[in-house]
């Protein structure tokens, strides 16, 4: 029987897909740097201490595997942003050392761009750090449910290229929550999740005729990614890619209430059928998470993509920051 090679190449999305995007971008907040107090819930200093031990706790968990690797973990993130770091630290062995230097962070410390506003919970921070060989600024959006309840990420994705985000209100008076203060925006943020999700599809997205969103170089990056998959494997199988939307993380109100900064994260499944009598080779991750070194029928991969989406009073919405994180993987 003759063997038909192809090879799946969706692979771990810091290194897929965002360290290729690599240019300048605007960061909320610079000029502004905390200085004495941030507006109501965490005094300045203490929301700096927070922010860095967090970061360093993340960096930590990075390097380190296995049991303790995950107790760290499980320290510094929370919901989907654990879930797509325990990932990583299984596909870590997959990266090249280059690959590993793109994901490598200066070593300034963290910077606080706001924090939310009063003394109620859930609290919310915004806090930027920079990667060290692209100097893209890095988002993450930290959280505390309550008063028990540490400060984590929740959701974290570099910059693109070229974006910018509006600038908060001054620190000592803070940012309203998403949650508790989401109108007036140009569009519902979960509306313009499963719009955004509906357009990325592949091979049939959803027309995007007076789309709530405007272009950006992720979703033009992960089109161009699915069409050069199926192109590989034409006369071998198929490719298709589903993206869902999953949950708005949080964010926090842009100065004078005009938008906000949104964290949101989308599902995307990569289905690959085999249509041949002979196999198809997959990619070192989808190797490391399953065990197989040949697809005979199908394979699957899910991810994680994290979308931070800058939503203003009137108009488009825009794409600001983006990551995925291959997940789990399965075939036959």
């Amino acid at each position: 029987m003759t063997t038909h090679t192809a090879r799946l190449t969706a692979a771990l999305g810091a290194v897929a897909l965002t360290a290729t995007l690599s240019g300048c971008a605007t960061i909320a907040g610079v000029s502004d740097a905390p200085t004495a107090t941030v507006g109501g819930a965490v005094p300045g200093s203490r929301a700096q201490a927070i922010a860095a031990q967090v970061v360093q706790t993340a960096q930590q968990a990075a390097a380190a595997p296995g049991a303790d690797g995950d107790a760290l973990r499980d320290t510094a993130f929370t919901g989907d942003a654990l879930a797509a770091t325990k990932a990583d630290a299984k596909l870590a062995g997959t990266l090249t050392p280059d690959q590993k230097d793109a994901l490598a962070l200066t070593g300034a410390a963290p910077t606080v761009l706001a924090v939310s506003t009063g003394e109620s919970y859930p609290r919310a921070m915004v806090v930027q750090t920079t990667r060290a060989k692209s100097g893209l600024p890095i988002l993450s959006f930290l959280t505390t449910p309550d008063v028990r309840t540490p400060f984590k990420i929740a959701a974290s994705a570099p910059m693109l290229p070229s974006s910018e985000v509006p600038a908060f209100d001054v620190m000592t008076q803070g940012a309203p929550v998403l949650g508790d203060d989401a109108g007036g925006l140009a569009v519902d943020p979960e509306k313009l999740l499963g719009a955004y999700a509906a357009s990325l599809s592949f091979p049939a997205p959803a027309a995007t005729a007076d789309a709530p969103f405007t272009d950006d170089a992720f979703a033009t990056k992960l089109k161009q990614s699915a069409k050069a998959q199926s192109d590989a494997l034409a006369g071998v199988g198929t490719f298709t890619q589903q993206h869902q939307a999953k949950d708005v993380v949080g964010g926090l109100r842009l100065a004078g209430r005009k938008g906000a900064l949104v964290f949101t994260v989308l599902d995307r499944k990569d289905t690959l059928l085999n249509k041949t009598q002979g196999t198809v080779t997959p990619s070192p991750q989808f190797k490391a998470l399953t065990g197989l070194t040949s697809i005979k029928a199908e394979a699957v991969q899910d991810s994680l993509e994290f979308v931070l989406f800058v939503v203003p009073d009137t108009g488009q919405a825009k794409v600001v920051g983006a990551e995925e994180h291959l997940v789990s993987a399965s075939g036959t």
